[in-house]
């Protein structure tokens, strides 16, 4: 029953999936992102300019369309370990970071100094080389040009003359973390039952532009791989917002929320339900606070005998 002054379940608009126009290996440009895979086979997959990410609306949902079913099925996808990443010329590098609990975000990963960063990026560019020595080569006739399914190992293997296997420019001498140029694992790993289990799984994108003192990186979205195979990115996921609690003295009422990281957020109230308006149409009483995920709360004046409010996103 909806008591006086209530907040009821907020409602976010929805932004309708697109898909993005993805590069090749055979025309690797710097800036496109990799998305790879790697068991027994590895494959490299090229998503495509890394601004299409990072211009995305909050919410979109991005298609990794470049790679199938059949492409994956040859490298597996239970027990399957795989990451994106790119860079760009003034080794600014954009990272994933696998989530532990798929509804968690991860502890960014810090920004260094270009220098150091080059390390990095120097090892993740001898990867569309050897992508493409395998195509050249038709090593395996599942792949294409955007997505390559390529040998494992590509130490001493006349297959790769230009360039190295992911599962090689990753793991190095060091054993990973692109050879111990970078900072940690950039790989989510699924479990030896993920295509039955029912649970996605999802790793953080974070931007890592260079800096000369200490900066953590900027969280761009979410790679969410299904049990399927099939991989979507979710560009600036906004928190689902919510009212907490509202309390009134007189004709002063007090709406405490959270709100998220990205998108705007406006608080709305009406004092009929049997009107026919929709939710989104109730009238605006204020844009709120957003940006973070701290509780904040507002005052404003409401003569109504009753009042519903929700909080819309978009």
């Amino acid at each position: 029953m909806l008591n006086k002054k209530t907040g009821l379940i907020a409602l976010l608009a929805g932004f309708a999936a697109s898909e993005i126009m993805a590069g090749t290996i055979t025309n690797y440009t710097v800036g496109d992102v990799l998305v790879c895979f790697r068991q027994a086979n590895d494959m490299v997959v090229d998503a495509g300019q890394i601004s299409a990410f990072t211009s995305a609306a909050a919410n979109q949902r991005i298609p990794i369309t470049q790679y199938t079913g059949t492409q994956l099925a040859q490298v597996g996808t239970n027990s399957v370990s795989w990451s994106a990443f790119a860079w760009l010329s003034d080794n600014t590098l954009f990272v994933t970071r696998p989530r532990t609990s798929a509804n968690v975000q991860t502890a960014p990963w810090a920004a260094a100094s270009s220098s150091v960063q080059a390390g990095a990026d120097g090892r993740m560019a001898t990867i569309p080389p050897g992508a493409l020595d395998q195509l050249n080569f038709d090593i395996n006739p599942a792949s294409t040009p955007a997505a390559v399914v390529e040998e494992d190992s590509s130490a001493g293997n006349q297959n790769y003359p230009d360039g190295v296997s992911y599962h090689d420019a990753l793991t190095g001498s060091y054993g990973s973390d692109f050879d111990g140029k970078f900072q940690g694992n950039p790989e989510n790993t699924t479990l030896a039952n993920f295509t039955t289990s029912g649970t996605p799984v999802r790793s953080d994108f974070y931007q890592l532009t260079p800096t000369s003192g200490y900066a953590l990186g900027t969280w761009l979205g979410y790679f969410e791989l299904a049990t399927n195979g099939a991989m979507t990115y979710v560009a600036y996921p906004s928190t689902t917002p919510a009212i907490t609690s509202i309390s009134y003295s007189g004709t002063t009422t007090t709406v405490t929320y959270t709100t998220g990281l990205y998108g705007t957020y406006t608080l709305r109230g009406t004092n009929s339900l049997t009107s026919g308006t929709p939710m989104i149409g109730w009238p605006a009483i204020s844009t709120l606070t957003s940006g973070d995920k701290a509780t904040h709360s507002m005052q404003f004046t409401d003569t109504n005998n009753s009042e519903f409010y929700i909080i819309t996103a978009q």
